[in-house]
């Protein structure tokens, strides 16, 4: 099988660089200096009280769980939004599309790259949320839920950083409208969420719903990026 070009291009060079092992570590650190902290508390509790609550371990998931949504929001931004008009600003977009390559090789690959560091730093972390599994209180269920939802949470936000970074041509504009975009978002999305039984949604099918909405997104968003780059490899064509 054939790997995606840009896709092998963006991991060498990854790979080769000091800000993946260090964007892995701080992230992990501070999930673990969360949960770490939490335990801490809970012990200084208990040997005051003299009585262990099981609730406050719920509380070290659900701190950990937000702690690590909100990482994905802030750092998928800054790995997408660059991807289309990094290569515009370093004047490279131009070769990309006099190549072989088609333009949902170029989409896909940078989204391959994207997922690729959100995935490790997803995978990576799975022991730190799974010390609340030790404890009981939290399901095996409940985790894989909560994963799948990082999973195309990482692929949604991905999605919303190519797409803009397709449309703009400097970095900057591209990742502050991306910033806007999937928080925007993720608000819509909690506010349905708290208001589903005003709106009439059963709650049996809220997560469906959600991971459905997100994923159909991602499909439009790309091809939305796709159709701005497919112009440009036209004209060039032409031009040719």
């Amino acid at each position: 099988m054939r790997l995606n070009p840009i896709f092998l291009k963006d991991e060498i060079t990854s790979s080769r660089r000091f800000a993946l092992p260090a964007l892995v570590t701080l992230v992990n650190g501070s999930l673990s200096m969360l949960v770490l902290l939490n335990l801490f508390y809970i012990s200084k509790s208990a040997r005051v009280t003299g009585e262990i609550s099981y609730v406050n371990f719920l509380r070290i998931y659900y701190i950990a769980a937000a702690a690590e949504i909100l990482l994905i929001l802030l750092i998928t931004p800054a790995l997408t939004a660059t991807s289309i008009s990094g290569e515009r600003e370093r004047k490279t977009l131009g070769l990309l599309l006099t190549t072989q390559l088609d333009p949902w090789d170029i989409v896909i690959g940078k989204l391959m790259g994207a997922l690729g560091t959100l995935l490790l730093l997803v995978f990576t972390s799975t022991p730190i949320l799974a010390t609340v599994y030790i404890y009981g209180g939290i399901t095996f269920y409940q985790i894989l839920v909560f994963f799948l939802f990082l999973v195309t949470s990482a692929v949604f936000c991905s999605s919303i950083g190519i797409m803009v970074s397709s449309f703009f041509t400097t970095t900057a504009a591209a990742t502050a409208v991306a910033y806007v975009m999937i928080f925007l978002s993720y608000t819509v999305m909690l506010m349905v969420t708290v208001f589903r039984a005003q709106l009439g949604i059963p709650d049996n099918r809220i997560l469906p719903g959600i991971f459905i909405v997100l994923l159909l997104l991602s499909v439009f968003l790309l091809y939305l990026s796709k159709r701005h780059i497919a112009p440009h490899r036209k004209r060039k064509l032409r031009e040719g």
